[in-house]
Formats: C-alpha cells, sequence, structure tokens
C-alpha cells in the first residue's frame, strides 16, 4: 500500500522538490499551497488552517502516513502566523490522521535563522498558542515596521523586521517540537516527529542572499563543507523523505541542521 504524504508548501522550491521525489518513491502526495496545489489554502489564517485539515482528510480517506510542514516564509505582517502557528496547526490538525499509519512519521522544516538572538516574549507567546498575544508582543517590539535595537531609538528596514520575525518562529517552531515530541499524543500513538533546520539552498527563497554577490560570498564563507553552498532543493528533500520514511523508527524530538556546517561551526562543540 503506498504511504500518503502531505507536504505543504509544495508548489515552488523544497516543497516541489520533495513531492517529487516522494511520487518517484511510489508514495501519493497531496500538496498544498497557496496555488497550484491539491489542496489550496492560506496557513497564515485560521480559516486558510481550517481548510488544509478538511481538504487532506477529503482526499486522504481517513489515513495519512506522514506530513511535511513545509510551508513558511511570508512577509513581516504574517511571519509568525505563518512559520509558527500555521505550521503547528499543520501538524496538530493532522495528527489524528497520522493516529491510523502503521509508520506515521512528521518533520517540520526549520531555518539556520533560528540560531540567531530572538525575542523570548514572542517566543513565550508562541509556545502559549496565543497568536494575538505574540503578535501584540511583536507590535509592542517592533515599532513603525522595524524592531528597535536594545537601547536605542534605531529602527532598522522591514527585511530586517521580516528576517528576525522569521528567526522567531523558527525557534519557536523548533522548541514546540521538541517539547511534544515525546508525549503521549505523538510519541505515545508512534509518531516520530522531528525537525529539519535548512541552510541556504539554492530557492526563489533565497535569491535575496544569491543574487547579491556581497552576501553569497559572506554567506559562502561560513559554510565550511566544501561544494556545499548553495545547497540544491533535491538533496533537501532527500533528507526530509528519509525522516518520514517507515526507516526512521527510532529519531523523534531531534532538530537537524542540513546547512554545511554552518550551526557546527559557528556553535561549535555546544549542543544546545
Amino acid at each position: 500500500m503506498a504511504r500518503i504524504c502531505v507536504v505543504t508548501g509544495s508548489a515552488s522550491g523544497i516543497g516541489a522538490a520533495t513531492a517529487r521525489l516522494l511520487r518517484r518513491q511510489g508514495c501519493h502526495v497531496i500538496g498544498s499551497d497557496l496555488h497550484d496545489a491539491d489542496v489550496v489554502a492560506d496557513l497564515a489564517t485560521t480559516d486558510g488552517r481550517a481548510a488544509l485539515v478538511r481538504g487532506v482528510s477529503r482526499l486522504a480517506g481517513g489515513r495519512i502516513d506522514a506530513v511535511v510542514a513545509n510551508a513558511g516564509g511570508g512577509t513581516p505582517e504574517t511571519s509568525l502566523s505563518l512559520n509558527f502557528f500555521g505550521a503547528v496547526a499543520t501538524l496538530a490538525g493532522l495528527r489524528p490522521l497520522l493516529e491510523n499509519s502503521p509508520a506515521p512519521r512528521a518533520v517540520a522544516v526549520s531555518s539556520i535563522a533560528s540560531l540567531g538572538t530572538t525575542p523570548t516574549e514572542i517566543v513565550e507567546r508562541c509556545l502559549d498558542m496565543d497568536e494575538p498575544g505574540a503578535i501584540a508582543a511583536a507590535r509592542t517590539a517592533f515599532g513603525h515596521g522595524g524592531i528597535r535595537a536594545s537601547g536605542t531609538d534605531s529602527v532598522p528596514d522591514s527585511g530586517q523586521t521580516g528576517l528576525c520575525l522569521y528567526a522567531t518562529a523558527k525557534h519557536a517552531l523548533q522548541d514546540w517540537c521538541r517539547r511534544v515530541a515525546p508525549t503521549r499524543e505523538w510519541a505515545g500513538a508512534g509518531i516520530a516527529l522531528n525537525v529539519v533546520a535548512l541552510g541556504f539552498y539554492d530557492t526563489p527563497a533565497a535569491a535575496y542572499v544569491l543574487s547579491n554577490p556581497a552576501l553569497r560570498a559572506a554567506m559562502a564563507a561560513r559554510v565550511p563543507l566544501r561544494g556545499a553552498f548553495p545547497g540544491r532543493p533535491e538533496e533537501a528533500a532527500a533528507l526530509l523523505a528519509w525522516c518520514i520514511s517507515a526507516e526512521n523508527a527510532q529519531m523523534t524530538g531531534q532538530v537537524v541542521f542540513a546547512d554545511g556546517g554552518y550551526e557546527v561551526q559557528l556553535r561549535q562543540d555546544r549542543a544546545a
């Protein structure tokens, strides 16, 4: 029987590469995205999250075997809602369908951006599943579309704001997955839940770095594994596909950095 796999953000980039690989492996893939997908849903909204669960439930017939919570990005205004609350709603909302699988697996896609400094209050509101509170905390920290540097009144541009919010959302997502992975609802149901934190891959989302020679050179210098920068979407897809395969019978609750050594060079021998 073919494994039924849900991939969010399936219309482009790493999501599209993952969906293609899983289909080649014989899986039945249900893709979700803002367009060109089996289930069209905006995971930055509560209505879109409900539409995802309804659509997958209708197409899957009561059972899925794996979830790749890959959808992400967005604008500064939607970053927390999409990258944290949308991802958690995907995983939590589809979890009951995973319980009907003989080898249920789930993986969330994070980023090396999570290694940056993130506002603790916003992370805590996220982990409390308080979306209005998290957004309010972000609005308090972020003035006029930007976050004020500590001890100053300076306001960076929207690009810096967006990156900080994205990093905060991904940090919170990793913490949430680590928190719930060993619980009765997940591990107790046999569901392996992990996170893959990606470095820079050659996708449209990374174009702002890869198309800028100075930024590209600076990032390449921070990746110690020769030939690993930038990564190819197919490389990320291969790791994600293994995480949700039946062969992954032991690993759960882990944050795996697939970044050419960026994280280990940054943190060296510190595991957390």
